[in-house]
C-alpha cells in the first residue's frame, strides 16, 4: 500500500466511526479530522468535502463486502445438496467470519456502518448502491427465491425486509444497548438460526 492508499484508508477508517457513530448530518468534517488526528486540508485533498468522503469510503467498504460475501456464496452453491439455510447463513454470516481486510474496518465495523447507510438519505447513498452493493446482493436474492420458485413478489420483500431487520439486530449494534436489551452474543450461531427461521417463513409464504 502507497503512502497515499495508507493515508485514505487512515482518513476513511476515522469517517467510519464517525458516521457511524452520529450519521451522516451529525458528522463534521473537522470532527473526521481530529479522529484521524491529521489537518482538514488533508481530507479535502484527498475526498473534496463531506459528500464526497462518505460516498468514497461507502463505496470501498462495499466492494469488500460483496468479496467476501460472494466468495462464501459461491463456495457454498458449489457444495452438492446445499440447502437454502446455507445459502442464507452463508452471506449473513460472511463479514464475520470471512473478513480480511482490516485496514480501513473490521467487517463487524462496516456492518454497523452499512445499517447507518439505511438511515440516510436516498439522495446521498443511491448511486453507490447502485453501482457498488446491489448488483452482488441480488446474485444472492437469486441462489435463495430459487428454492422458492412460487413465492411471490410480495411476500418475497416482506421476508426480506423481516430478516434485515432481525440481521441488523445482531450484528450491527456493538456500541450501544438497543431497546433496553444488550448487545447479541454468540453471532454466528444466532445468525444460523436465524437463517433457520427466514427459510420457515419462506416456506410458508411459497406454500401459501
Amino acid at each position: 500500500m502507497s503512502k497515499s492508499d495508507a493515508t485514505k484508508a487512515h482518513i476513511m477508517r476515522a469517517a467510519i466511526r464517525v458516521f457511524t457513530r452520529t450519521g451522516y448530518h451529525g458528522a463534521a468534517l473537522r470532527d473526521i479530522a481530529k479522529t484521524a488526528e491529521v489537518n482538514l486540508g488533508l481530507i479535502r485533498y484527498h475526498f473534496g468535502d463531506k459528500d464526497d468522503l462518505y460516498r468514497d469510503t461507502l463505496a470501498y467498504v462495499s466492494e469488500q463486502y460483496n468479496e467476501v460475501c460472494l466468495q462464501a456464496l459461491h463456495r457454498v452453491l458449489e457444495q452438492p445438496g446445499h440447502t437454502p439455510e446455507d445459502i442464507i447463513y452463508s452471506w449473513l454470516a460472511a463479514p464475520i467470519t470471512h473478513w480480511h481486510d482490516t485496514a480501513v474496518a473490521t467487517g463487524e465495523e462496516v456492518l454497523c456502518f452499512l445499517n447507518k447507510m439505511g438511515y440516510e438519505p436516498a439522495g446521498l447513498t443511491r448511486d453507490v448502491y447502485e453501482s457498488h452493493y446491489s448488483y452482488a446482493l441480488q446474485e444472492w436474492q437469486d441462489a435463495v427465491r430459487a428454492h422458492f420458485p412460487h413465492i411471490r413478489q410480495g411476500d418475497w420483500l416482506w421476508c426480506l425486509t423481516c430478516l434485515r431487520g432481525m440481521y441488523f439486530n445482531i450484528v450491527a449494534h456493538n456500541d450501544f444497548i438497543l431497546w433496553g436489551l444488550p448487545a447479541v452474543q454468540h453471532k454466528e450461531a444466532a445468525i444460523q438460526r436465524l437463517a433457520a427461521d427466514a427459510v420457515a417463513l419462506l416456506r410458508t409464504y411459497s406454500a401459501a
